[in-house]
């Protein structure tokens, strides 16, 4: 590949100016990086970090590896795995900023499209975990800054490098697959198609796939997993989000104020002014439709809502030149709104004093207000879990031990067991769910098995005998997790090892 031609001089006051945006999204999470405890999902990155691989059932492996980096660097830190993520806000709102100068907008342009992006409930929550949207969400905007540079300064050759960062998009997160698919009918759709003719785009389609040729490999080698998970999960949780959902989730999402500026946005790429970028409305209209239609989780649209703030805080620039008022309303209902939701968003208040906040300002609106805090109660009791299935291994005769494996009834359940299990004397743990099926049974003989938090009816489908050890009602978890159980189970009714094959739970 060609080096990258130049792009306009950055200034030091440009830089400066940037680089304080990008500061202030990164001062927002460092109070509260800290705060509750690890997520279900942060503690199975954690535990994929340690079993090391091109590839993993329900995710791209990028994020485990970071999760390996930040367990090498910095040990059982908090702040030192949601540190990534933060980081990864602060250059992706950097980016947002550098991509509305390269559309032409001035300083409170690229202060307006990055406010958005520093108040949104969505952005919020994902840079205040280890998170796959995290690094996904940067790819993404560094690809679509690449892209306004091709359709600028008509540089085909820039595709290569659009493809490089399309590649470690899909080693985040597989969804950035969309991003292809949204940018392919942006460019069939308008005088840029004329791309398709150059051999340069196809070569930053090789690049895209060599860049992933890895984790190719390890689905096939596997019998493609993540396709059988992603049919499970259309099948099952997805299924339940209905279009009217998918909808006034995007103005719930990404802050309701905030809603004028991405949608001025979506109209000055369809405008006059917006002509030669208007492939990048196209990619956002072809991806909602498609979105919409397969009833998708409402945050996979994410990635393409920086474009937006971009296009919209640029029209706004230029429409308040004539209305006074207007710049200075809209930024100030994108940050009062925010400021609303800033409580909903970040690890501010304490569980309950959330939930009565939530409640508060949604007017009682939500009949069931885990919807909206399910992630943050993620996040409690997992230790507690931990020392109780402890307990209840450690009464086990140490004969019996050498012979016991500890089960978790999911991943969250199993990285749980894993990470804080040594300490306490556990061996690893395993389950049937997800990439946990794909590790396997120990290598000792299975006489015994320690069930943590596994439902008595399945446990009896492979044990004569099943006792339940230890019952604990937790706190400040979801309601559905509240009744934990730790069983012992003996005499197998049949072989484990053989039977685990059909075990799994993808």
């Amino acid at each position: 590949m060609n080096a990258i031609p130049s792009p306009k001089w950055l200034s030091r006051e440009d830089r400066i100016f940037l680089g304080g945006l990008a500061a202030l999204k990164l001062l927002l999470h460092l109070p509260v990086l800290g705060r509750y405890g690890y997520h279900h999902d942060e503690l199975y990155f954690i535990a994929c970090g340690r079993h090391l691989a091109f590839g993993y059932v329900d995710h791209a492996p990028l994020v485990p590896w970071i999760a390996r980096l930040a367990d090498e660097l910095f040990g059982a830190s908090l702040y030192g795995l949601r540190i990534f993520s933060a980081l990864a806000g602060a250059a992706t709102v950097f980016l947002t900023a550098l991509l509305v100068r390269r559309l032409g907008g001035g300083r409170f342009a690229q202060a307006l499209a990055c406010l958005p992006f520093l108040t949104a409930p969505m952005f919020l929550r994902t840079h205040n975990l280890l998170h796959l949207p995290a690094f996904e969400i940067l790819f993404w905007v560094a690809a679509v800054y690449l892209v306004v540079r091709v359709l600028d300064e008509d540089e085909p050759r820039l595709w290569p490098w659009v493809g490089l960062l399309a590649g470690f998009g899909l080693l985040a997160k597989h969804s950035m697959l969309l991003f292809g698919f949204g940018l392919a009918v942006g460019l069939a759709l308008t005088p840029q198609r004329k791309h398709f003719r150059s051999p340069w785009l196809y070569a930053g389609g090789a690049v895209a796939v060599l860049v992933f040729l890895p984790n190719l490999l390890w689905q096939v080698a596997h019998g493609w997993p993540t396709v059988e998970f992603l049919r499970q999960l259309n099948a099952g949780t997805m299924s339940g989000i209905s279009a009217v959902q998918f909808v006034l989730g995007q103005v719930l999402y990404f802050n309701p104020l905030a809603a004028p500026v991405w949608i001025a946005g979506l109209v000055f790429y369809f405008s006059q002014a917006g002509r030669r970028f208007r492939a990048l409305g196209w990619t956002y209209v072809a991806l909602f439709v498609l979105l919409a239609l397969i009833k998708s989780k409402i945050y996979y649209l994410a990635p393409a809502y920086p474009m937006l703030f971009a296009g919209g805080a640029l029209a706004i620039e230029r429409w308040g030149r004539r209305r006074a008022w207007l710049r200075p309303a809209t930024a100030g209902a994108v940050v009062l709104s925010g400021l609303v939701f800033l409580p909903v968003s970040l690890p501010v208040l304490s569980i309950d004093a959330t939930e009565r906040y939530v409640r508060a300002i949604t007017f009682g609106a939500f009949e069931n207000v885990y919807e909206l805090t399910a992630d943050l109660r993620g996040m409690f009791a997992w230790e507690q879990r931990v020392e109780i299935a402890a307990e209840v291994y450690h009464r086990l005769p140490p004969a019996e031990r050498e012979r016991t494996v500890v089960i978790g009834r999911w991943y969250g359940t199993a990285a749980a067991l894993d990470f804080f299990g040594p300490s306490r004397g556990l061996p690893p743990a395993v389950s049937t769910h997800m990439t946990y099926h794909l590790w396997g049974l120990p290598d000792h003989p299975i006489d015994t098995a320690v069930a943590v938090d596994v439902e008595r009816e399945r446990l009896e489908e492979f044990f004569e005998e099943v006792t339940v050890a230890a019952q604990a009602e937790l706190e400040n978890v979801n309601p559905w997790e509240r009744h934990f159980t730790v069983s012992i189970c003996r005499r197998p009714k049949v072989d484990i090892r053989q039977a685990w094959p059909q075990m799994r739970r993808y």
